[in-house]
């Protein structure tokens, strides 16, 4: 009896054994159905719960603890002026009699919007046209310098820009005529319109380059399996770190609307390389596909880690940077980084497990063994001298474009913020002063002086409209009877609540400090806007005054322009300082780490040169094209590398284990790269000419990559010369 106890003990054992195994065999079979019902939750969710739409203020450049920002900050808290708006009409005869009718129609529309608190035009401020002419205040802040348009300047709480600008735009479109043009300026619209042309490329460039990624990946594997599970994985990476960010409360802005595209980009690359070694695993073994998954994961994942180690660390490097939108985009590329590593290795091989191997089409027909024999050391030798060649273009590295290459030329924004400018400047350029000695500045003789620094500061190049203490008591002195007065019983007067208590946006209550409001033309600007503001304060010291502080978007752009050039240098030398230690963990070997670096070196140096030499302007959203780029060579790189390691593990030496890993490698990294450009290629359709500039840079990229990768890098890491 006992006996047949244990034997039923053990057969019920190998049943649960066998339902067990059973049970384990139908959860992976079904995996993939698992991984797609993520996607649509991870969707469901992210449309629910994370805002999509971009967002993008005046002071987009810096948080609110930067330096830069406080004392923008506190120009604003000392001289409370507002966001202005400006509109300039322009008609054949500006003093007609019909135009000022139309004008004052204008004005009163533009008043009766919310979040406009006033506005001043030729009906609404000066007498008439002929007083508005004499007048030193309202000649130079209604009259354009060409006597053909005038402006309107609106002042608004710029908390709702987009409603505003809608429906300032509305209004523009009703009273816009051919003797009648209305263009606009000013910094809540310049804003705002940054802020759609990213909205528009992140719904429909983010979407036409999935779908476009996901047809490439078709095409190449000819697997409608391995498309649908680079698709959801890929899918999936963007999702999970857009939602995860949100939970941070992290919102996307200026160049976090490419973050997606980044992402999306990163788990390709790791989905790329697995694929095609589990294609290589097949031709070796011939084993059943339900076994080569595991086996292509546990191939790729060394490589994987160490290129996501790099990215990162590529990333991080933007985190020290005082510029706010380059430290969001240091944040939200670690963490897409992580994620798109986390989702390739975690959900696309059930979908490996799901298909069939199959060759594609470059497996095919590609190159035979005896080419990748061979050390192509003619070119290589050219590789490296184009990059050096290039490199002389560092020197011509414009990192401080004008505001006007933000948009299309030809296009009736970009001509309208160019008539503004030429005709008294569009960007705005806040000069805070004080006596040298600390004197008040309500005397007849800090008044002179004042008009000979305002003078000085008109006479500058690059400087449009300046106003000022002087020239609002200049009008101030025009009324009747005003020579009887005071300069300080005139600021009084102009502190009262019937004109708008004006003096207090130009003054201190304590008198010891005055506001210079300068419109800054951008135009023909060839010094960097730093450099401007420097000479600005130089004159300001040269007329017995000091610069007390200094605000406003010009500033602020020239402050995140040195930026952008700091974080190009000191960010790629820490990542190359940081890239030659795991690439001596990688390589193992003092040759392959230098033979690593120097291939690396070649990418950034090529691709900045290139752009210097073009005098391809490097803005904020397109500067951070180096980091992808130099992510995606470090991806190769650390691929080739564990290809030469699985060579040598094999019994190969030298130059042969070189001539393997290409041969096992090289349709990863042409795939890849291939792929990636066509991606980013599509950007070049966008309206945003940044957002272009930063696809044909990606571009040009992936093309210094492979050749890199493919031919410097084994010639300088395993090449034997033969001796005589």
């Amino acid at each position: 009896m006992k006996d047949v106890l244990l034997l039923l003990h053990g057969c019920n054992q190998m049943t649960a054994g066998r339902f067990t195994l059973t049970h384990l065999q139908k959860v992976r079979r079904s995996a993939h159905w698992f991984v797609l019902a993520v996607t649509c939750i991870l969707f469901g969710l992210v449309v629910t719960l994370v805002d999509l739409k971009p967002h993008v203020d005046e002071n987009f450049f810096f948080s609110s603890s930067d330096p830069q920002f406080q004392e923008s900050k506190k120009i604003e808290e000392r001289f409370p002026a507002g966001s202005q708006l400006i509109l300039s009409v322009s008609s054949s005869d500006i003093s007609s009699e019909g135009y000022l009718d139309r004008l004052q129609q204008l004005t009163e529309k533009i008043k009766s919007i919310d979040s406009v608190t006033g506005v001043r035009s030729l009906t609404d401020g000066p007498k008439d046209f002929g007083d508005a002419e004499e007048s030193p205040f309202w000649r130079r802040l209604l009259i354009a310098e060409n006597q053909k348009s005038s402006n309107i300047v609106a002042f608004v709480h710029a908390e709702d820009s987009e409603r505003l600008i809608h429906r300032i735009e509305a209004i523009v479109q009703e009273f816009d005529r051919k003797d009648f043009r209305i263009r606009i300026a000013g910094a809540p619209y310049v804003v705002e319109m940054i802020r759609l042309s990213l909205a528009h490329d992140f719904r429909y460039f983010t979407l036409t380059a999935v779908v476009l990624f996901g047809l490439t990946m078709w095409l190449v594997f000819r697997s409608g399996r391995l498309f649908i599970g680079m698709l959801a994985t890929c899918t999936s990476a963007v999702l999970l770190t857009l939602l995860v960010q949100s939970l941070f409360g992290r919102k996307i802005g200026i160049l976090t609307a490419n973050l997606s595209t980044i992402v999306f980009v990163v788990a390709l690359s790791h989905l790329v390389y697995m694929t095609f070694n589990w294609q290589t695993l097949a031709g070796r073994t011939g084993k059943k596909s339900r076994e080569l998954g595991a086996e292509a994961r546990r191939m790729t994942f060394p490589a994987s880690f160490w290129s996501m180690v790099c990215a990162s660390l590529g990333f991080a490097s933007l985190l020290i940077v005082p510029a706010k939108p380059l430290r969001e985009l240091g944040f939200g590329g670690i963490l897409g980084t992580v994620i798109a590593m986390v989702c390739a290795y975690g959900m696309y091989p059930c979908f490996l497990n799901w298909a069939v191997p199959r060759k594609t089409a470059i497996t095919e027909k590609g190159p035979e063994s005896r080419f990748w024999s061979r050390r192509f050391a003619p070119l290589s030798a050219a590789v490296v001298l184009v990059s050096f060649a290039l490199g002389f273009g560092l020197t011509r590295l414009n990192t401080d474009p004008n505001l006007l290459d933000y948009f299309k030329p030809h296009q009736p924004l970009r001509d309208g913020l160019e008539y503004v400018d030429r005709n008294g400047g569009s960007n705005p350029l806040t000069l805070v002063i004080a006596a040298a000695d600390g004197s008040k500045l309500n005397t007849g003789d800090a008044y002179h002086e004042m008009w000979s620094l305002q003078g000085a500061l008109e006479n500058h190049k690059g400087v449009g409209t300046v106003i000022s203490l002087p020239v609002l008591l200049a009008e101030g002195k025009r009324h009747p009877f005003a020579f009887l007065f005071s300069k300080e019983h005139l600021l009084k007067k102009m502190e009262e609540p019937k004109h708008e208590r004006v003096a207090r946006t130009f003054v201190t209550h304590d008198r010891t400090q005055a506001a210079f409001y300068l419109r800054m033309e951008e135009y023909g600007r060839v010094k960097p806007r730093v450099e401007v503001v420097n000479d600005l304060r130089a004159i300001v010291r040269r007329h017995g005054f000091k610069p007390v502080l200094v605000g406003g978007i010009y500033r602020l752009q020239g402050e995140l322009a040195k930026l952008v050039a700091s974080s190009l240098v000191t960010g790629l030398l820490w990542l190359i300082v940081l890239f030659a230690v795991i690439a001596f963990i990688v390589a193992r070997s003092i040759r392959g780490t230098a033979a690593m670096i120097l291939s690396l070196g070649l990418v950034p140096l090529c691709m900045l040169g290139g752009v210097g030499m073009l005098r391809v302007p490097v803005d904020i959203i397109s500067a951070p094209a180096t980091n992808v780029c130099i992510g995606m060579a470090i991806d190769s790189m650390v691929h080739l590398m564990f290809g030469v390691r699985r060579a040598q593990r094999d019994g190969k030496k030298g130059w042969s284990a070189w001539v393997a890993a290409r041969e096992e490698q090289w349709r990863g990294i042409v795939y890849s790269d291939v792929i990636i450009a066509a991606g980013f290629a599509i950007f070049v359709l966008s309206d945003f000419p940044p957002t272009q500039r930063f696809g044909l840079v990606v571009v040009f990229g992936t093309i210094i990559d492979i050749l890199a990768n493919l031919f410097v890098l084994p010639l300088l890491g395993g090449a034997r010369w033969k001796t005589s």
